[in-house]
């Protein structure tokens, strides 16, 4: 499957239509409607199940980070007895979280959509609101971009 930013230019220069790539055939307008129908869907998964991953890959940063920092300060504080070497554990524990939450939030903001209660709308949010939302799970106290309206939205895979 080719790269998405070159599929364009790649079915100019071979005088092919998208779905015509996509299918990896030549289709005649009987069959057109069906395939375009059957390579969306297959995005559509092919999107859900990378998306699936990347929430994945978010809760082992974020196991990984958070126990880091408790078996870092805990050492710092019980098991090295030098400030200096205590002060550098806890300013690298610190960091280790740290880097650990900015890349859970950017993961999280970027992988996927949030649905409204309210109107059902999917959207990606702004950075901002993804970092200062409460939040519950993968749901977060935002309001719609459509709607106006308050509410906890949840994170979903797919738009469609």
């Amino acid at each position: 499957m080719p790269d998405v930013s070159i599929m364009l230019d790649l079915c100019k220069e071979l005088g092919i239509n998208v779905n015509e790539l996509l299918s990896g055939e030549r289709l005649d307008m009987d069959h057109y409607k069906d395939m375009a129908e059957e390579n969306l869907l297959r995005l559509q998964k092919a999107e859900e199940v990378n998306n699936k991953k990347l929430l994945l890959l978010e809760a082992v940063i974020g196991y990984s980070s958070t126990i880091s920092f408790l078996i870092l300060v805990f050492a710092a504080g019980y098991a090295v007895t030098s400030r200096t070497w205590q002060v550098i554990m806890i300013i690298t524990a610190f960091v280790l979280v740290m880097v650990g939450a900015v890349c859970c939030l950017r993961l999280e903001h970027d992988v996927g959509y949030y649905e409204c209660p309210n109107c059902g709308s999917k959207y990606v949010p702004a950075m901002k609101s993804v970092v200062l939302a409460p939040h519950l799970g993968r749901s977060r106290m935002m309001r719609c971009p459509y709607c106006g309206k308050r509410g906890y939205h949840k994170k979903v895979l797919v738009k469609g």
